[in-house]
């Protein structure tokens, strides 16, 4: 199946407001890739009757049930596209992927009415909006440009023609030193589902985020950009100093932030609107913060926050802001 083939449309989510804090990039790089919902080729009878994402530091899961108004059955392609990976752009980020040595690096998961689905794995390669999938394949090359230590021992075994063929066609720097992989590659897990007529069928979804970890200083945390970006009050701006006066990098000014995106906007071509959303977000311990921008929303544990809408059009991508002290919480090795 190709890009063309599935139109963008369902991904889950909006962004949503409790404890507010933000990141800062100071000496540490930042980096995180955008994921989402599932992608449907759009049908006008097949409704979103409800969605619920839950999203937490290591885990996103997101149950959704739909319904087809049809009075016979349908059967469509359902895609996940994993995040794209451009290798032009690694050099300047601290990108660690879940699963590096997996094409599938972010551990999807699909069940249908609780039954386990084998999906069919696309995966291809660009420079530019030039294909290169072919290339590479010839040449033994994984696709992915964050695999390093197989892309290294995979040039070193090629002969000094092919090297300098994937130099020349701009696919990767000088192999005698350090080379950087520059293409991007795209893939997504898709496979086809029968929708019965007059009833709900139900499909959920988990992966790992793919996070990017920030150092937080109190001057960062304040500009007009980041207080926009994750919904920042003078509350949060206090949270932050607090956390960073008990920082064990308290004498740099610094704390630790960690963003996990999530893509919303692709949901807006259903038949109607979603039924019932629900947002939960896990921040992972009663002392982290959490930032992010929906009003309405209620805390309802130590760790978890929730926002609710009825017949809802998804409006904005999703960032969501935890910052703590404790690295092992964020993940950060």
């Amino acid at each position: 199946m190709t890009s063309g083939a599935i139109r963008s449309i369902l991904a889950a989510c909006a962004v949503a407001c409790a404890l507010a804090l933000s990141p800062a990039r100071a000496n540490d790089s930042a980096a995180a890739l955008d994921a989402g919902g599932l992608v449907l080729v759009r049908d006008p009878d097949i409704t979103l009757a409800s969605e619920d994402l839950r999203i937490g530091l290591d885990r996103i899961a997101v149950d959704y049930v739909f319904r087809n108004g049809a009075a016979t059955a349908k059967t469509l392609r359902i895609a996940f596209p994993l995040p794209a990976i451009d290798g032009a752009q690694l050099s300047t980020s601290a990108l660690s992927l879940p699963f590096e040595d997996r094409a599938n690096f972010v551990g999807f998961t699909v069940t249908v009415d609780g039954v386990p689905v084998t999906p069919q794995l696309e995966e291809r390669a660009y420079l530019g909006q030039r294909e290169v999938t072919d290339l590479l394949k010839r040449h033994g090359l994984p696709l992915n440009p964050l695999r390093r230590n197989d892309l290294e021992a995979a040039v070193k075994r090629l002969k000094p023609a092919a090297q300098q063929e994937l130099v020349k066609a701009g696919l990767m720097s000088d192999p005698a030193e350090m080379p950087e992989f520059l293409w991007r590659s795209e893939a997504k897990f898709h496979w086809e589902q029968n929708f019965p007529p007059g009833r709900e069928l139900r499909v959920s979804h988990t992966y790992v985020p793919v996070k990017g970890n920030h150092l937080l200083a109190a001057d960062e945390a304040k500009t007009p950009a980041y207080r926009a970006r994750y919904c920042l009050d003078d509350d949060g701006l206090a949270g932050v100093r607090r956390l960073i006066a008990a920082s064990p990098m308290k004498d740099q000014g610094l704390t630790r932030a960690v963003e996990v995106p999530y893509i919303v906007t692709t949901a807006r071509n259903w038949a109607g609107r979603i039924g019932r959303f629900t947002l939960t977000v896990d921040k992972g311990s009663p002392t982290a913060l959490v930032s992010f921008c929906r009003k309405g929303v209620r805390k309802t544990g130590p760790t978890t926050f929730v926002w609710e809408a009825k017949d809802y059009v998804p409006d904005a991508d999703l960032r969501i802001l935890i910052v703590a002290n404790d690295d092992a919480l964020l993940g950060i090795r």
